[in-house]
């Protein structure tokens, strides 16, 4: 029998750094799972320490391998004969057998020099956007770090995983002499089981006694929920007798660009006297969220920028109507039960919301089994070097 590829994922991320990118490892699992079982790769985790390998677990992949990485050897002997090699033949010896041995090809890669893969040659590197480009302003470094990993990789000739057209036009207007070679992989989402019986103690378990719209983003400028508050504070004073919630879910901790942004949403909370109509319910356990996500009246993405939104995906998902930005890359990700606003126009948003509260909006089903199917082709195609 011919030797089952591996695919070797990259996976030093915890709930609190970069929740996004641990649903993005299962969800490339748990696509990977549904296919034939002669057509599935054999799948290598290499995880931190504090990586929530338990939830990749609960999908039950029939061929994977959980390997607690360590950049160099514990053993003081080993360490040594490593370190001579490298100096001599420039190589990690102790890397090339113990984890590239193992696989096929690595995903996902960020930057061209890594201390843990750099000298591994079949690493796929995942160019997730270019924010820095479009907002450097949100960033203390002006996004100079972003920008210099970006022009080496786009210069480089190594694979470049991008999640949607809307990136690859990007792509091509900053870099039009681009070397890399560019595979699509527009990810999409598979969630756990969800019983809508339990939606009723998750809610009074977060003390939610009224309708609510839900925005579970990461608290980064970007994320654009200021705009939020804006359009809050024109439907406190126009429509007072409106009674409902905006429940944002992330980390309150997590700090990116200029400094911890849930300071600033604070402070416009109290500024507008919005406390009876927000809610900050930091990181949840992940089937609490989902399940507050399906019992919303409906789903809100403000974003100002996105690669390829996972928020997007979920509500597809679990058939929910979401209020979003107009992004282009939006518009090539969901046609139905969408209602598209200006995220820079808080009286537009206001208005929308205003009407999905009062209208509550009229559902078409989606088959997304087809649309997981189709990603998990799509990783395969990207991710397959080599063979």
């Amino acid at each position: 029998m011919a030797k089952r590829f591996t695919i070797g994922l990259n996976y030093f991320f915890d709930n609190q750094s970069n929740s996004g990118i641990v649903n993005y490892i299962y969800n490339i699992i748990a696509a990977l799972n549904i296919l034939p079982k002669d057509e599935k790769p054999a799948i290598v985790v290499f995880y931190s320490a504090n990586a929530p390998v338990d939830y990749l677990k609960t999908i039950q992949y029939p061929f994977i391998t959980y390997r607690l990485f360590h950049p160099y050897p514990l053993n003081f002997f080993l360490r040594k004969v490593n370190g001579l090699a490298r100096r001599i033949i420039k190589k990690d010896i102790y890397r090339e057998v113990k984890y590239y041995s193992k696989i096929d090809t690595l995903y996902p890669c960020f930057t061209i020099n890594d201390i843990n893969f750099d000298d591994y040659k079949n690493r796929v590197f995942w160019l997730v956007d270019f924010n820095n480009r479009a907002f450097p302003d949100h960033y203390d470094d002006k996004g100079s770090n972003m920008l210099k990993q970006q022009q080496e990789l786009t210069s480089s000739d190594k694979r470049v995983v991008l999640s949607s057209n809307a990136l690859f036009n990007e792509l091509k207007g900053y870099y039009p002499n681009y070397k890399c070679d560019i595979k699509l992989m527009r990810f999409a989402s598979s969630l756990p089981e969800l019983n809508e019986q339990d939606i009723p103690a998750v809610k009074k378990n977060h003390h939610i006694d009224v309708p609510y719209l839900m925005s579970p983003n990461q608290l980064w400028e970007h994320k654009n929920q200021g705009m939020v508050l804006d359009a809050l504070n024109i439907i406190r004073q126009k429509q007072p007798d409106l009674k409902f919630k905006v429940l944002f879910s992330g980390s309150i901790k997590v700090n990116r660009g200029k400094g911890l942004y849930i300071d600033t949403l604070r402070n416009k909370v109290e500024e507008y006297g919005l406390r009876d109509y927000i809610e900050f319910l930091g990181v949840l356990d992940r089937k609490d969220q989902l399940l507050l996500m399906k019992g919303s009246h409906a789903l809100l993405q403000p974003s100002l920028y996105e690669g390829w939104s996972t928020l997007v995906e979920e509500a597809k998902a679990l058939n929910k109507f979401i209020i979003l930005s107009a992004l282009p890359v939006h518009k090539e990700q969901i046609s139905e039960n969408v209602d598209f606003f200006d995220p820079h126009n808080a009286q537009q948003l206001a208005d929308k919301i205003i009407a999905c509260l009062k209208h509550s909006p009229v559902i078409s089903p989606l088959n997304y089994q087809e649309n997981i199917y189709n990603y998990a082709k799509d990783i395969l195609n990207a991710l397959t070097i080599n063979v």
